[in-house]
């Protein structure tokens, strides 16, 4: 027997159901991962070109002291406000996404909030928050070689990097591969700066860090 009209209209009517559940529950995940890339460019686009002005005048913010970051605070919004009203023009021209795009800023992804992890256990509040190098009666003594310190020397940047790619690769955005891109070539420049600092501050025990420890690539074998 052929099924009835009604029959063969319910089952499509159905079928159109399912497909409609699934591309929005698609397009909303896409959506969601749009929001947490513009959480991360707005968290961290500005920290090299921040770090960029600070190291090289370290003497003039270090007089400045605390009240440094009341000069920081209103760069972040100035970038923070720009991301915000360009967010349309950021996300509008995107390479198409595959299962590879997905898998690598995935990765990378993972990673870089391991990386954080590490680095905030290792380092403590006060160096991340840059007390250490503005505010000469908080600086602690020594460098550290624990943990995460002990296979690579700024596993900060390193962070910044992997997550500035990682949202390029989930996002497909051409815009934001260039961003990326903008991004870890700035930090090339700042990561010496801030090491000419801290040659400054540490001497000798730095020089031997500074050998015997990787910049960027992580060393995977024993700690030293």
């Amino acid at each position: 027997m052929m099924p009835s009209a009604d029959a063969s209209d319910l089952g499509l009517s159905f079928m159109h159901s399912i497909t409609s559940g699934h591309i929005s529950l698609v397009g909303g995940f896409l959506h969601l991962i749009d929001y947490v890339a513009l959480f991360y460019l707005i968290l961290l686009l500005w920290i090299p070109f921040f770090w960029f002005v600070f190291h090289p005048a370290i003497g003039f913010w270090r007089r400045m002291g605390n009240r440094a970051f009341w000069v920081a605070l209103p760069v972040w919004l100035i970038f923070a406000a720009g991301i915000v009203i360009s967010r349309h023009q950021l996300f509008s021209r995107r390479v198409e996404r595959n299962a590879l795009t997905w898998i690598v800023g995935g990765i990378l992804f993972i990673v870089a909030q391991w990386l954080d992890g590490q680095t905030r256990h290792a380092f403590g509040w006060r160096r991340l928050a840059g007390l250490t190098e503005i505010n000469p009666q908080h600086r602690l003594c020594g460098v550290i070689r624990a943990g995460i310190y002990g296979r690579v020397r700024h596993p900060r940047y390193l962070l910044y990097m992997l997550m500035m790619v990682s949202v390029a690769f989930l996002t497909g955005a051409y815009p934001i591969f260039l961003l990326a891109i903008l991004n870890v070539l700035l930090y090339q420049i700042v990561a010496p700066l801030e090491e000419r600092e801290l040659l400054d501050q540490y001497g000798p025990q730095y020089e031997d860090y500074r050998r015997s420890v990787p910049r960027f690539v992580p060393r995977l074998g024993r700690t030293p």
